[in-house]
C-alpha cells in the first residue's frame, strides 16, 4: 500500500486503517437447488449400498375379442431395474494452535477459528450447486452426482426424412430438429427403440411428432437442435434462404422442447423451468417481444423466491444460471427430480479435532448422496447438435 510519495516519518508514525470486515466475493445463488429445496425434493436419512427402483417401460399387450374368442395367457414383464451408487464430497481446513492464539482480540481482523465450520459449509454448498448439471458417468469426474448430463448424451440427429419412426442420422443435416439420444442412465439405455416399440395408429411420421409405444421412448429425453433450419422460413434479411442458429431460433426451440415434453401428460411431468447459459439468455431476451413477456405468478416459482431475472414463455419460467454449461439449456421437471442423502442433513460439519502431533485443530464438512431423475423422458436439453448457419 506504500506510495512513491510517502515520507519516512509518515510511514513510521501512521498505521493503515484496517477495516474489521470481510468482503464476500465467492457466493452465487443457484436456482435449481432453490427449487429442489422449496419443493421438498431433498430427501434425508437414506440407507443401503446405493439405491435402485423399478421402471415400468411397457403395457400389457391387448388383442381383439368378440366375446367368444378363446384367450391365451402368458406372463408379461413390464419392468426394468434402474440403480445408482452413492457419491460424496468433503472439504477440510485446519488452524494451528499458535495461529488460533494469535488470531484473537483487537489484532484479529477476520475471526478465522470460530467461523471455520461455517465457511466450509458455504464452500461445499457452492460446489454442490453445480451438481444438477454434471455427468456422473464421466470417468474424469467419478465422484460427481448423476445430474442432467448423465442422460442427455446424443449422437447425430433423428432423421425426419426417414421411413423409420426413429432413425439415427449420423451425418450432419441442418434440417433435423432433434438430436438422437444415446447413452445410459442408472444402467438403462436412453436410445430410442432400444427396448422395442413402434408407431401407434400411424404408418408414417417420425418421433416425437408421431405417437409411439411406451417402450420406444420411455427413457429417452428430448434433444432440441437449436441450430436446425426447420425452425425458420428464412434468414433475417428476407432472402428466403434457410437460416439456423440460436439468435434466430431461440423462442421456437424453447417452445418446441416445452410442448414436446407434454407428450407425457401428467402434472408431475410438466416442465417447470428452462435454465439456459447466460449468453443464450441475453440473446433470447433480445428476440423475445415485449408483448410476449407475460408474468405468470407461481406459488413455488422462482419469482416467488425472490429471483428477478425470470421471464415466462407459455407459462414456463425461463432464466439463466451461472452453473449452466456454455451453449446449453435445460428443460427441467422439478417434480421428477430429487436429491437423496444418507445423512440427516445435506451437509455435515465435523470438528474441531485436536492433533497433538501437529498441534492443530482440524475441521471438515462432507456430504453423501446422489441425484435421481424419474425418467429422462420428462426433460429436454437445448444443444447445438449441428453447426449454426
Amino acid at each position: 500500500m506504500a506510495s512513491p510519495t510517502d515520507w519516512s516519518r509518515v510511514i513510521g508514525t501512521t498505521i493503515v486503517n484496517h477495516l474489521r470486515e470481510e468482503e464476500l466475493t465467492t457466493f452465487r445463488k443457484f436456482k435449481i437447488f432453490a427449487m429442489l429445496e422449496s419443493s421438498g425434493n431433498v430427501i434425508m436419512n437414506q440407507s443401503g449400498r446405493g439405491f435402485d427402483w423399478n421402471v415400468r417401460y411397457r403395457n400389457a399387450p391387448v388383442s381383439g375379442n368378440t366375446g367368444d374368442t378363446p384367450r391365451t395367457f402368458s406372463r408379461v414383464n413390464m419392468w426394468k431395474k434402474a440403480e445408482l451408487p452413492w457419491r460424496g464430497f468433503t472439504t477440510t481446513d485446519a488452524i494451528y494452535r499458535r495461529e488460533m492464539l494469535e488470531n484473537r482480540g483487537q489484532q484479529a481482523l477476520v475471526d478465522v477459528a470460530s467461523k471455520m465450520a461455517e465457511r466450509l459449509k458455504e464452500s461445499l454448498e457452492q460446489h454442490l450447486s453445480y451438481q444438477p448439471y454434471r455427468d456422473g458417468d464421466d470417468a474424469n469426474n467419478s465422484n460427481d452426482f448423476h445430474g442432467l448430463e448423465s442422460f442427455l448424451g446424443f449422437t447425430g440427429t433423428v432423421d425426419e426424412s426417414s421411413t423409420d419412426v426413429a432413425a439415427d442420422r449420423t451425418s450432419s443435416n441442418l434440417g433435423d430438429r432433434f438430436g438422437f439420444p444415446t447413452g445410459t442412465y442408472a444402467g438403462l439405455s436412453t436410445q430410442l427403440g432400444y427396448y422395442g416399440g413402434g408407431r401407434v395408429n400411424a404408418t408414417t411420421g417420425t418421433w416425437p411428432d408421431t405417437p409411439v409405444d411406451p417402450e420406444l421412448d420411455f427413457y429417452s429425453p428430448i434433444i432440441i437442435n437449436y441450430n436446425s433450419q426447420s425452425f425458420n422460413e428464412g434468414d433475417p434479411n428476407n432472402s428466403g434462404a434457410p437460416y439456423g442458429n440460436w439468435k434466430v431460433n431461440c423462442v421456437q426451440a424453447i417452445r418446441e422442447g416445452i410442448h414436446q415434453c407434454k407428450r407425457n401428460d401428467t402434472k408431475e411431468a410438466q416442465i417447470d423451468l428452462v435454465c439456459i447459459d447466460r449468453s443464450l439468455y441475453i440473446q433470447f431476451l433480445n428476440q423475445y417481444n415485449d408483448q410476449e413477456r407475460i408474468v405468470v405468478s407461481k406459488e413455488n416459482g422462482l419469482k416467488a423466491m425472490g429471483f428477478s431475472d425470470v421471464v415466462t414463455l407459455d407459462g414456463v419460467e425461463i432464466t439463466s444460471e451461472y452453473a449452466c454449461p456454455n451453449g446449453r439449456g435445460y428443460g427441467i421437471s422439478v417434480g421428477n427430480m430429487e436429491l437423496r442423502c444418507l445423512e440427516n442433513q445435506l451437509m455435515v460439519a465435523e470438528g474441531p479435532f485436536y492433533s497433538e502431533e501437529t498441534q492443530s485443530y482440524r475441521y471438515a464438512c462432507s456430504t453423501l448422496g446422489n441425484m435421481r431423475f424419474r425418467s429422462p423422458r420428462n426433460f429436454f436439453t437445448l444443444a447445438p447438435v449441428t453447426a449454426e448457419s
